[in-house]
């Protein structure tokens, strides 16, 4: 199951495009606020997706900001995203278009579905420091 995972990453490395202005976002997320981690900064574990006109909320582990100690406000938007299931999944970084990382978009990453989503922070030189093993999003149960 390991080696499985970390092909399908490695594959997402080697093959995944950068995200590129010219495409619409499908949806955008908030992060909610996380909690602090000793020896690995601060870290999200749950948000919300905003797609098809309702919100959705979503639980994330692998996420974080290193030497970091205050509650961050995280954003940012979702590309590919064909189906709402299509969130579920394991994500690698990949490479951030330049335009994008002029909007403030410091990290991407995908998932073996093809989504692609892009963070900011409203914390200006913030770079998000996603897991080697990956970032796992899961949809919750509505409220």
């Amino acid at each position: 199951m390991r080696w499985a995972s970390r092909l399908i990453i490695t594959i997402c490395i080697v093959l995944a495009a950068p995200l590129c202005r010219a495409q619409t976002a499908d949806a955008s997320f908030e992060l909610a606020a996380g909690s602090e981690e000793a020896g690995v900064g601060y870290s999200w574990t749950r948000g919300t997706l905003y797609y098809g006109g309702q919100s959705h909320p979503f639980r994330l582990d692998g996420l974080s900001v290193v030497d970091i100690d205050v509650p961050l406000e995280a954003d940012g938007v979702v590309y590919h995203l064909a189906r709402l299931s299509d969130l579920d999944g394991t994500y690698a970084e990949v490479e951030v278009d330049p335009a994008l990382a002029g909007a403030g978009f410091t990290t991407a990453i995908e998932n073996e579905h093809g989504v692609l989503i892009g963070l900011r922070s409203t914390t200006q030189g913030l770079y998000f420091q996603p897991s080697l093993l990956g970032v796992e999003i899961e949809l919750l149960a509505g409220p």
